[in-house]
């Protein structure tokens, strides 16, 4: 090999390590750039209003198709009374079998069993006591 070629050979090794280095430093600095000006578009917005919005027509009831109800903005989450939420207490019992029936069919099965005790529905319900322990009858 001669001395030219040898030249063009160390040359262009430079460029090889070089080039894309400086092809990753513009974008690094292209997505700092991209960063910056997303950061004065958004500082110029006017901030978002503090008080609730108005609902879209898709969150309404039927019985709300009424004009009065949507100038009042009532629906799912907007109700004024505080009845609508509260805690639903069920209690499972399960349906009596005859004992001499053998095999029942899906399609001969009632209910699930669940009595509703409605809101609040502590009554009758067992509470703890003190001085058990409280899982499987250990005192």
């Amino acid at each position: 090999m001669d001395t030219y070629t040898e030249d063009l050979a160390v040359t262009r090794g430079l460029l090889v390590g070089t080039g894309p280095f400086i092809v990753g430093l513009v974008v690094v600095i292209l997505c700092f750039g991209a960063v910056w000006w997303g950061i004065r578009l958004r500082a110029r917005e006017p901030a978002p209003p503090q008080h609730p919005q108005p609902r879209a027509g898709a969150w309404q009831k039927a019985q709300e198709a009424d004009h009065e109800a949507r100038e009042a903005g009532h629906g799912p989450g907007h109700q004024d009374d505080d009845t609508g939420v509260g805690y639903v207490t069920q209690h499972r019992e399960p349906d009596e079998l005859d004992r001499d029936r053998g095999r029942r069919f899906p399609s001969e099965l009632g209910g699930s069993g669940t009595r509703d005790s409605g809101k609040g529905g502590a009554e009758g319900r067992p509470t703890w006591t003190e001085g058990s322990s409280g899982s499987f009858g250990n005192g």
